[in-house]
């Protein structure tokens, strides 16, 4: 960018909105943390800022950046907030370039410091010591410490996250929120709670960051917690190993159910495993006696809300599909669903007229594979934040267990599916129905056994928890159902190449409809 007006370096601090102001704003696009790409940014100014720290040669600044933003479908403009430290310095540096400042006489580079050692080190040195940081407005950063330790190195550990995740020492990472969002964040209040109540397969927190604004609002700034050493998570473990099965399994010209069962012993091991983990997740979330914890009896209203969220879904994704046009077995897929709209409302209005649904408690609320880690001693539960796409109240209420044990099973659908893309795009074919056909028996077996694992557990230590008999077929049915509906609009809008998946989940789901199995087959006693 450049600004025509005339100052030094030292006059950073107190031209910071001008900067601001003319910095190009499509280059914030360029960021993983950016997550409204699609939108057309209107404005960018600052909203709020801290000098951290000033040097001859450096500038660090944390800074929250207003973003006005609209959708190009919409006249609707909105305002988004996002934590951002800046460092800016005259000398180049790295890839985490936001612009460049150019002026008669200065030339300075504007980085994203989220890496920066020296930021790493101020709030490490700011959580040792406990040092309130005071922002223009008068909002406050206030540390918390939960146990002393120190900080030797920084360095970007994944890009993955739409939150931003800096390696800091041997086993600690710093967790920063982007998204500046009103209240305490679910991943720090699910990860603290959860620790204190005994559940060992979380990461441990030494600290973290609220600032507080001055009518006593507070957002969560960054939590730093263990760095767990993982062999990935269970999403590119069960990719790699299903790589392996098909890689097998192709050499026959026939595959039989009994040899995809030969290949199955050992995930189902983990998968037995992981389902009593997240058993012992909810079990343990259902005994915190705090108010924002506490279980609670399920209300009419609850089930009502679940419903119209259903069938919101399932007219918003039919109004999709009319915009474009598919191949045959999409289109059959499609067809089919319409045909089965009558029979499905009706199933719904009878769910919300007599649902059972055990009880509501404070859940994960986005599990899927990919939040699992897996350790050398086990498994580890990770990013309790919830759907990062909503509000932070909507994230921390109360809900069925029922969410997140859905999640899981779409998440095997999803992995064997991903699998089998990616072995036709390797093979340059277009479909192969006896692997297709393989990763169906994989997908059900799988499925069965983490659903029955996790039953066997729950119904054991905390039955109220969940509905009973056939009641727990209805109700898993049901969400399944919210969630694939979710996923089907996703994908026809982002990825139609992936449609068919949530297609199948929702097809799948209406039939579980008309079904109930674990009631007879599961012993409640």
């Amino acid at each position: 960018m450049y600004i025509s007006k005339t100052f030094n370096f030292e006059d950073i601090p107190t031209k910071l909105k001008d900067i601001l102001k003319n910095i190009n704003k499509d280059n914030f696009k360029k960021f993983r943390w950016f997550q409204e790409k699609a939108y057309d940014i209107l404005d960018i100014f600052l909203f709020d800022y801290a000098i951290l720290s000033k040097k001859e040669a450096e500038v660090i600044i944390a800074a929250i950046i207003a973003f006005v933003v609209k959708a190009s479908t919409s006249n609707k403009e909105i305002m988004l907030l996002y934590y951002v430290p800046l460092i800016i310095t005259p000398y180049f540096r790295n890839n985490d370039l936001i612009d460049i400042i150019e002026s008669p006489n200065l030339k300075a580079f504007i980085y994203d410091g989220i890496d920066d050692i020296n930021y790493v080190k101020f709030l490490n040195k700011a959580l040792n010591e406990e040092t309130v940081i005071k922002f223009e407005s008068g909002a406050k950063l206030i540390p918390y410490n939960l146990k002393k330790d120190d900080i030797y190195s920084a360095r970007r550990l994944s890009n993955k996250s739409s939150n931003s995740l800096t390696f800091l020492q041997k086993n600690e990472i710093i967790k920063t929120y982007r998204k500046f969002v009103k209240g305490v964040n679910p991943d720090l209040e699910m990860t603290f709670e959860l620790k204190n109540a005994g559940f060992g397969n979380v990461q441990d927190i030494r600290g973290y960051f609220l600032y507080e604004d001055s009518s006593g609002e507070r957002y969560t700034v960054a939590i730093i917690v263990e760095h767990i050493k993982n062999m990935g998570d269970m999403w590119q473990y069960t990719q790699e190993y299903l790589s392996s099965v098909i890689s097998t399994l192709s050499d026959y010209d026939k595959i039989e159910e009994s040899y995809v069962e030969g290949y199955l012993s050992d995930y189902l091991e983990e998968v037995r495993e992981i389902a009593r983990i997240i058993a012992d997740m909810h079990i343990k979330l259902s005994y915190i006696d705090k108010e924002d914890f506490a279980k609670r009896n399920v209300e009419i209203s609850d089930v009502e809300e679940i419903v119209k969220s259903i069938k919101n879904n399932f007219t918003k994704l039919l109004n999709f599909v009319k915009l474009s046009t598919f191949d045959e077995q999409i289109t059959s897929m499609i067809e089919e669903i319409i045909k089965q709209q009558e029979f499905l409302m009706s199933k719904l209005e009878e769910f919300k007229n007599s649902a059972v649904l055990g009880k509501y408690i404070r859940c994960h609320g986005d599990l899927h594979l990919e939040q699992i880690l897996k350790t050398e001693e086990g498994y580890v539960i990770i990013d309790f934040e919830g759907e990062p796409t909503k509000p932070i109240e909507m994230r921390r209420k109360k809900i069925s267990p029922l969410k997140d044990v859905a999640g899981m099973v779409r998440s095997f659908s999803y992995a064997a599916y991903a699998a089998y893309f990616n072995y036709l795009n390797a093979k340059g074919k277009f479909q192969d129905e006896k692997i297709e056909k393989a990763l169906l028996w994989w997908e059900r077996a799988v499925t069965e056994t983490f659903v029955e694992n996790y039953l066997e557990l729950v119904t054991r230590e905390a039955p109220d928890i969940i509905p009973d008999g056939e009641n727990f077929d209805k109700a898993l049915a049901i969400f399944k159902l919210d969630k694939a509906l979710f996923e089907g609009i996703y994908e026809v809008n982002n990825r139609p190449s992936w449609f068919r998946i949530p297609l199948k989940g929702i097809l799948e789901c209406i039939e579980d409809l008309k079904l109930e199995k674990h009631g007879s087959e599961v012993n409640y006693g």
